[in-house]
């Protein structure tokens, strides 16, 4: 075990910031993640990032990429949304996250599950909006989710290195 160089303490503040980012749906904080860890394996020649290691982090940011759109799905369906508000929700959040990616996280999954459920599927305006709501709860859990990922590959990265 080494002493703290320059290139650990830039890569540990890179880290948080992703970690940071994390809390953010739709962001790619773990790839972000992944790729520092994969850079710094490049620097430090893979001797204490290893290849397994870096297969199993893979792994995990594959997975955690899917995280938001999946839990944002389950939120809808649990809250009794059919598959056109399950497809509202999806594609309300891509096109909230491009017209105003700070407001369009939550209300874009929102109103999409809302409008599909009212247009496609015929359904009640109150059983819409709480189909709406289970996306927003959806999108909650996966920030959360996201979080843990994160927060897990920071810590698994600094034990490596550590």
């Amino acid at each position: 075990m080494s002493g703290i160089g320059v290139i650990d303490i830039i890569t540990i503040i890179l880290l948080g910031i992703c970690v940071l980012l994390a809390l953010i749906p739709f962001m790619p904080g773990t790839p972000i993640i992944f790729g520092i860890m994969l850079i710094y394996a490049f620097i430090d020649g893979f001797q204490q990032i290893t290849l397994p290691f870096l297969a199993i982090m893979l792994v995990i940011t594959i997975f955690s990429t899917f995280i938001d759109n999946i839990v944002s799905w389950l939120g809808a369906k649990r809250y009794g949304g059919s598959r056109a508000g399950l497809w509202g929700a999806f594609l309300g959040g891509i096109i909230g996250v491009l017209i105003n990616p700070l407001l369009g996280i939550l209300s874009g999954p929102f109103m999409g599950a809302i409008v599909a459920e009212l247009v496609v599927s015929h359904r009640q305006f109150n059983d819409a909006v709480k189909v709406g709501v289970g996306t927003i709860i959806g999108v909650f859990g996966g920030a959360i989710l996201k979080l843990i990922i994160s927060l897990f590959m920071v810590v698994a990265f600094v034990m490596q290195i550590y």
